[in-house]
């Protein structure tokens, strides 16, 4: 079977890329997009969506602190009934 790469969505963000969105000062993952709009998400749960044009892919040190983010989130959680 074939496997095919994720095609690139506007901008060159493609989904799972680690991203900044300057409109809220973030760090997070790509889940997908719709329409000029892409859908953001944080290791934590946050969700949101911002444009396109105000997201820029992440540099090595946004990818370590998301990874650290999402180390912390755990941590904290580790125990805690649901």
């Amino acid at each position: 079977m074939r496997r095919f790469a994720p095609r690139p969505g506007p901008g060159g963000l493609s989904v799972g890329m680690v991203v900044y969105d300057r409109t809220y000062d973030m760090v997070a993952t790509v889940d997908g997009f719709t329409g000029p709009m892409v859908n953001l998400s944080r290791p934590t749960g946050l969700t949101w969506q911002s444009r396109w044009t105000s997201v820029r892919q992440g540099t090595a040190y946004e990818q370590r602190q998301l990874r650290a983010l999402g180390a912390l989130h755990r941590v904290r959680h580790k125990g805690l009934s649901t």
